[in-house]
């Protein structure tokens, strides 16, 4: 029935688009606004202009920075933008018959100084808008995802999580996970953050304090060009110390409406964007929803017998005024829930030997953004935000006499934030930049262990996270530039919980191709939730709750930083670092346990009486090599080698959990245009990963069978996994209709498609007295269907 109604749906919409216009068009307008890189403030009198191309098509931006390109053909299409003391920059759209595109141009002020009337008969500078950072304070060790190249990417259910694996330096541990894994580090190291407000983990399924989960709530057809930075942030952020996923939402068409929607084997979306009340505001809207339970009525294969339903919205609402400033609010949530039960199968990634379990998470952040641009290049940006959170997790134990309630956890927080950030642009060398924020944690946190009666987790309490910052950037001409800061931030929880971290980067730009950057940052993390509130049963009777006191995880880092611009399509990048993690949680008593390896496998974690001793220590070199789309053709080489290294307690040196040694990635992918107006395309992708096998603590299997459980043997992480390795394809299809706003978009995703029996983790069977090695996901196919009106 439900399968049945989605198509009903399509249906009604394809009827609908076939009303909407009955004009020709052929060709299709590109519109956008040019603005300031640091100030975001629309810059007039700029050429823009379609490359390429004959006749030529070009046009002068308005006083606000606004342009619009008419008769701009189907297809990709590479926009310049030109400008008196101004680098000029390149960008590539895709443009659709069913969608008009809405684009953001940001340049770079040139430095007015007598040595680049030198440096100009060398010829000007390539720029690329895609391989420059959002935020010009990103220097090093930063890297822009641009949504449109990225979609691209072949990424399975997991996003931006996925997506982002395919640069260097970056892995994901886990097929039934979107964790990031960061130059050897924890995932629980990440920090993500939608529109400047801080969320630990935006997916479905997700348990509070940690980073990644299966599916996506972020819907990448709302989302604009991000950064992420994996080491020397800037000072602006804080609370990370392995990884920053900076997200922002793009912008409604502010001029007509438009629709899509989406229906696949997993499930199915709707979107929608247009103008919002008066001209200059807009709106745009997502909600999806899962079908896996149809799959399984068809008995296509998941890789486990549970059946994951979710459901999602994404939107944001931007109000410009001509006097107050722009308003925008903005929101994403989702709620899901997962039912796993024991049916004996031993390789089953969910199901637990002995065991049902039956999950279900909400998630909502909500934010209201005030931005005001003052006359004096001086802009003050404030937002407020609300946070919701709720996680249940419930466990039966099956005995002889049927299911028994064994364990039940709950996870409730209600987050209320405020943030405001001063910048002013003092000349096109000097940029001031400060920030203060505060976050109000409302907690309930509640586990037991039914069975045995006892608390697993207890916290009901009000705590705040607040942090304030100040950076400068100074360039000393258009090679030489300088960026420093200073964060400030203090956790509530406990007095070991605050920071106070130097940031510093120089940046050289080497003639008009090259870029060299160096730089340092002292960065922290507070701990984990699911760490911080555990508690134990003491002989007496008490709980011990002494993981409260621990202390934040802390980083020193050091990264040079090496960008090559070849051509305006053809990029190279690679980094080299060095990492100290100090302040790590390890045992009170000599062991080898660390949360440097907290954030893999770890359902119900049942660490306690740990202190803040731990260290680590990473290197590692990794580069890139990046051919934007051109011609029909792009591509992205990386590879990586790295090392991470923690001593516990024990004080013995050994590889961490996330030690994957080699690193690589190959995406590449090519179309063609088909047709009598060459406006349809067929296409390839392709995208082959793998890394070294992780290491992993050995199953001692005769103290497992005389205990009945599994018992892990004293030499940890001393094996490793076999190589890990895949290799997924997409084939697809666009085809634009000649004469009505519609674009209808095909294809199939085949994941794992050679069928790589990758290990996922070991475990004792306590039913056949052995040690199972579970795999990750098989082959999975998945077929697409987009239409755009």
């Amino acid at each position: 029935m439900k399968l049945g109604i989605i198509l009903t749906l399509f249906l009604f919409m394809n009827t609908l688009c076939a009303q909407t216009d009955k004009e020709a068009i052929a060709l299709q307008s590109v519109r956008g606004v040019v603005v300031d890189q640091v100030t975001g403030k629309g810059l007039p009198n700029i050429l823009v202009e379609l490359l390429n191309y004959t006749p030529r098509i070009a046009t002068i931006s308005g006083e606000d920075g606004s342009f619009e390109l008419q008769n701009v053909p189907i297809g990709y299409q590479r926009i310049r933008a030109n400008g008196l003391d101004y680098y000029d920059i390149v960008y590539t759209e895709l443009v659709i018959a069913g969608k008009q595109s809405v684009i953001e141009l940001k340049m770079e002020e040139k430095v007015p100084m007598v040595v680049e009337k030198i440096e100009a008969n060398r010829g000007s500078r390539i720029r690329n808008a895609k391989m420059m950072t959002i935020d010009e304070m990103n220097v090093v060790s930063a890297r822009p995802f641009n949504i449109e190249e990225t979609n691209r990417f072949i990424t399975g259910f997991g996003g931006l999580g996925k997506a982002v694996t395919n640069y260097p330096g970056l892995l994901n541990s886990d097929d039934a996970q979107n964790y990031i894994v960061s130059r050897g580090n924890t995932p629980n190291g990440i920090q993500w953050m939608v529109e400047g407000v801080p969320i630990e983990n935006p997916n479905h399924f997700a348990a509070m304090g940690n980073t990644g989960a299966i599916f996506p709530i972020l819907n990448n057809n709302l989302l604009a060009s991000s950064d992420f930075v994996n080491g020397v942030f800037s000072a602006r952020y804080n609370n990370v110390y392995s990884g920053m996923f900076d997200v922002n939402m793009r912008k409604g068409n502010n001029e007509r409406h438009e629709f899509s929607a989406q229906l696949n084997l997993f499930g199915a979306e709707f979107v929608a964007e247009g103008p919002f009340k008066k001209k200059g505001a807009s709106y745009t809207l997502s909600v999806r929803a899962s079908i896996f339970d149809v799959l399984q009525l068809v008995d296509i294969n998941i890789g486990t017998s549970a059946t994951p339903r979710y459901y999602d919205a994404n939107f944001k609402v931007e109000i410009p005024t001509k006097k107050a400033g722009s308003f925008s609010f903005f929101g994403i949530g989702g709620i899901s829930s997962l039912a796993a039960f024991d049916e004996g199968i031993a390789d089953d990634s969910f199901a637990e030997p002995g065991t049902n379990y039956n999950l279900n998470t909400k998630l909502g952040l909500l934010g209201l953004t005030h931005l005001k641009r003052f006359d004096n290049d001086l802009s003050l940006k404030t937002t407020l935000s609300y946070l919701i959170e709720d996680y249940d997790f419930k466990i039966d134990t099956l005995l002889s006499s049927g299911p028994a309630n064994y364990f039940f956890e709950r996870n409730f927080r209600q987050r209320a934030g405020l943030s405001s950030i001063l910048s002013k642009k003092f000349s096109s060398q000097l940029v001031l930049r400060g920030g203060v924020s505060a976050y109000v944690h409302f907690i309930s946190v509640k586990g037991d262990w039914k069975l045995r009666d006892e608390m697993y987790s207890f916290a009901e309490e009000i705590q705040v996270l607040s942090n304030a910052f100040i950076e400068a950037r100074y360039k000393f001409s258009s090679s030489f530039s300088f960026v420093v800061g200073l964060q400030g931030m203090y956790w509530s929880l406990n007095e070991n919980s605050w920071a106070l971290e130097p940031r510093v980067a120089l940046d050289w730009r080497i003639g008009k191709r090259h870029r060299l950057s160096l730089g340092y940052g002292w960065t922290s993390k507070i701990q984990s939730f699911a760490i911080a509130f555990l508690v134990a049963k003491e002989a007496d009777g008490s709980y011990n709750n002494s993981n409260r006191d621990l202390g934040l995880d802390r980083s020193h880092q050091v990264v040079l930083s090496y960008d090559a611009s070849l051509t305006r399509v053809l990029g190279i990048k690679a980094n080299a670092y060095v990492e100290y993690n100090t302040n790590l949680g390890v045992d009170n008593t000599s062991s080898s346990f660390s949360l440097a390896n907290h954030g893999q496998f770890d359902t119900q974690p049942t660490y306690i009486d740990l202190v803040s001793e731990g260290i680590g220590f990473n290197y590692g070199l990794e580069v890139s090599i990046q051919k934007f789309f051109s011609e029909g053709f792009y591509g992205l080489l990386s590879g990586a080698y790295q090392r991470a290294f923690y001593q516990a307690s024990d004080k013995i040196w050994r590889n961490s959990a996330f030690d994957a040694q080699y690193v690589s990635s190959l995406v590449m992918g090519k179309e063609f245009k088909i047709g009598k107006k060459k406006q349809n395309v067929i296409y390839g992708d392709f995208r082959f990963n793998m890394h070294g096998g992780l290491p992993y603590t050995p199953i001692d299997l005769e103290a497992s069978k005389l205990a009945g459980k599994e018992v892990l043997s004293d030499d940890a992480y001393s094996e490793r996994f076999d190589f890990y390795k895949v290799i997924d394809v997409r084939v697809g299809a666009r085809f634009n209709h000649p004469r009505k706003r519609i674009s209808h978009h095909f294809y199939v995703v085949l994941q794992n498609v050679a069928d790589f029996k990758n290990d996922f983790l070991v475990r004792y069977d306590p039913r056949s007295e052995t040690v199972v090695t579970t795999k990750q996901f098989a082959f999975i196919p998945n077929l697409v269907y987009q239409v755009f009106f």
